[in-house]
């Protein structure tokens, strides 16, 4: 598992845990077995880590203590061999741990897979609340048609670990803000930046490989 930043540990401090979602690990255990999932260990382990953030005014949670109590189980999804479930208003998390957001809105039976662990979630969050002034002019985005070169691009700009998975990929320098992003093996690029001449710049760089 990746470990969080310590920007992102402070930014969950900061948000802060409700108490009242807390859940006996080994009560919760025997709960998941409701579902008949293959591994449980990846949503016991976002209870443990997560469960109770409040983030955006809203509590990120599966389960409620009195729901486990009174034995009730809560709604799931199955999406491409995972059972998913929602843990806010826009997410939900597999078995496996990936987090997924429902396609075109609420009343799609589909989804798509958007990070590859809700740390890298806790970790967007953490910068983006310490760096909103990457956002003071509209983002521009962009298909990706050789991520390996367009990587390779931006060697001259910092790599965000803490950001970044297996679905997102983001670099920063000074001025400008790159955020590559996967859906079905297709990657997208948002470029955000303070400078407008930079950003044209960047994108001149970038475009054999953006369209």
């Amino acid at each position: 598992m990746k470990q969080l930043s310590e920007c992102a540990l402070q930014f969950m401090e900061k948000a802060g845990k409700n108490k009242d979602y807390e859940i006996d690990l080994n009560v919760l255990e025997e709960h998941l077995s409701f579902y008949h999932l293959e591994d449980s260990a990846e949503i016991i382990r976002f209870q443990k880590n997560f469960a109770g953030l409040a983030i955006q005014d809203t509590v990120i949670h599966i389960f409620t203590p009195k729901q486990i109590k009174e034995r009730k189980t809560v709604n799931t999804y199955e999406w491409k061999g995972q059972t998913l479930f929602s843990i806010n208003d826009s997410l939900y998390i597999a078995e496996n741990g990936e987090i997924a957001v429902r396609e075109c809105g609420c009343d799609s039976d589909d989804f798509y897979f958007y990070f590859e662990r809700f740390g890298t979630f806790i970790g967007q969050q953490a910068f983006f609340e310490k760096h909103r002034y990457y956002k003071s002019l509209p983002a521009y985005s962009y298909e990706i048609t050789d991520l390996k070169e367009f990587s390779a691009r931006m060697s001259g700009y910092g790599f965000l670990p803490e950001c970044s998975d297996r679905y997102n990929l983001m670099w920063k320098n000074e001025v400008s803000l790159v955020h590559a992003t996967c859906y079905e093996a297709e990657w997208t690029v948002s470029i955000d930046s303070i400078s407008k001449k930079n950003r044209s710049k960047l994108i001149e760089q970038l475009k054999d490989v953006i369209q």
